[in-house]
């Protein structure tokens, strides 16, 4: 019988993301609402793709900005819809969301390396920074980070717990195709007894300094940054700021 395909992030793994790694989306903002100040942001319309459950909504939302969230897993759009509830949040993918007009998109987390939906590659992603330019402001921002080749490089497995849940994650390397993919199983306790689920994370990794090139072309000016303001990225994760002149 052939696999049934599953939604990234069904309910329990999207739970485990929220409870368990919003560290990220939470050390990460003071810094991406600096870089949004900075660019003399502060009303319209922010559109975060690949929203997740809507941690750095929360933070752009208290800072009196709209905004639209966008992500592949019904899921995460239902606890960021909770979560954010003046949002607004729709559940698609990143690769044909028709971007309305703008005035900063985000995409935090290594959102465009997955390889969730298949008709994802380099030259798909140039399409969606194509739409983002249109669709931004003059002086608006691309603010996003990109897992470049030889991310977890020498890590095979990782662990995680929480009060309600484990995390068990195997890590494959393909470095002839420049790709890593995780294996993530988790349980999550449910009344006296644990559930297990398991979902595949494929990721296409990317150099910086090649989607910076790309961005450049475009018509974007771009800068690679290795923190969002006093926080740093993880090893081999590169962010990018890109701003439309």
């Amino acid at each position: 019988m052939a696999r049934k395909e599953r939604t990234p992030y069904e309910s329990d793994l999207a739970y485990i993301h929220d409870k368990g790694y919003g560290d990220f989306a939470n050390r990460s903002a003071p810094g991406l609402l600096k870089l949004l100040r900075q660019s003399g942001i502060s009303e319209g319309r922010i559109v975060d793709l690949g929203c997740g459950s809507g941690i750095w909504a929360r933070r752009l939302s208290d800072a009196r900005h709209r905004v639209l969230g966008v992500d592949l897993s019904p899921a995460m759009i239902e606890i960021a819809r909770a979560r954010v509830p003046e949002g607004e949040f729709q559940v698609a993918s990143f690769l044909q969301f028709p971007l309305p007009p703008c005035q900063a998109v985000t995409a935090l987390g290594e959102v465009f390396n997955y390889l969730f939906d298949p008709s994802n590659s380099l030259g798909s992603l140039r399409q969606v920074c194509a739409r983002v330019f249109k669709a931004l402001a003059r002086g608006g921002v691309f603010i996003f980070d990109v897992a470049e080749p030889g991310r977890h490089k020498g890590i095979t497995q990782r662990f995680a717990e929480g009060d309600d849940w484990i995390c068990l994650v195997e890590i494959q390397h393909d470095p002839a195709r420049e790709r890593l993919t995780r294996r993530i199983v988790s349980f999550r306790k449910i009344g006296n007894s644990y559930r297990r689920h398991e979902e595949i994370h494929p990721q296409q990794l990317y150099e910086g300094r090649r989607v910076a090139r790309m961005l450049r072309e475009i018509g974007f000016r771009v800068r690679l940054v290795r923190a969002y303001g006093d926080y740093p990225l993880f090893d081999k994760v590169v962010g990018i700021v890109a701003r439309k002149p």
